[in-house]
């Protein structure tokens, strides 16, 4: 099984897919390499990625919380109310933009170019609420969030919100950064790590048998835990600790790049 994280890893800075990307990809799945996709993003952004592939691919988002193979759930957490709450009471005027994902939906208490992206991307405008109230949150959506989001212009203040947010919520949730400026507060036990071993169990396909591509410290259980690790050239420090082997940036088409080196010349 290959897997890959989106932002950073499958895809360009412009939000495109390379070609040589998308050709070696077709080729390793018609060699019968499964193609899984693991990343923070919701189903709707993963659907769309499996259309611009051309590939049938398992869907493993919300950084591993979810995880849908067909129309198969094999993993399907959401975060604790308690962590929900904590979060919202501790971020209030600290952030300019939070977001509160569902699997399916999401919303937003502020206008920013992330929000205008997705509603380019996806035609997805969301629900712009104010998020404090979960309950209200959960009745505008449909269904309850799996994770928060939060968005920072700079790097300081992500850092010391992060490492503030981890004291308050302790062990009711996981906190991550996906990028140097955002924090994502996930399911307790969530990780692409985890997630892989989800996979293998389910699929009988061990971890051995698993490659794993991405770029931020989010993909660092992920590129341990598989077989073979690959970290992208524009990858952070703590992904490319991880991983087995560095491949060519993601506007370089590493993922084609370290394909040819570990499966197509075998």
């Amino acid at each position: 099984m290959l897997f890959s994280d989106v932002d950073g890893t499958l895809l360009h800075d412009d939000l495109t897919i390379g070609e040589d990307t998308i050709t070696a990809l077709s080729r390793a799945s018609e060699m019968g390499v499964r193609i899984a996709i693991a990343s923070g993003r919701y189903l709707k952004s993963l659907d769309i990625l499996e259309r611009k592939l051309g590939l049938p691919i398992m869907k493993i988002g919300i950084n591993g919380a979810l995880i849908i193979d067909g129309d198969k759930v094999l993993s399907d957490i959401r975060i604790s109310r308690k962590a929900y709450e904590k979060t919202m009471e501790f971020i209030k005027g600290k952030a300019p933009s939070v977001i509160a994902f569902a699997p399916h939906s999401y919303a937003i208490d502020a206008l920013d170019d992330w929000f205008e992206l997705q509603t380019r991307m996806l035609s997805d405008e969301g629900v712009r609420m104010d998020l404090r109230d979960g309950a209200n949150v959960e009745k505008a959506l449909g269904e309850w969030p799996s994770k928060i989001l939060i968005k920072d212009s700079s790097p300081e203040n992500t850092a010391r919100n992060k490492e503030e947010l981890r004291k308050i919520i302790g062990d009711d949730a996981v906190i991550m950064s996906s990028g140097e400026r955002n924090i994502e507060v996930l399911p307790a036990g969530t990780d692409k790590g985890n997630a892989l071993s989800i996979v293998s169990e389910a699929l009988s396909v061990p971890l051995s048998d698993m490659i794993a591509f991405g770029d931020w410290d989010n993909d660092e259980g992920m590129l341990r835990r598989a077989g073979i690790g690959v970290a992208m050239a524009n990858g952070s420090e703590r992904a490319k600790a991880a991983a087995d082997f560095i491949t060519r940036s993601n506007n370089e088409d590493g993922i084609a790049y370290a394909l040819s080196r570990f499966l197509f010349n075998r």
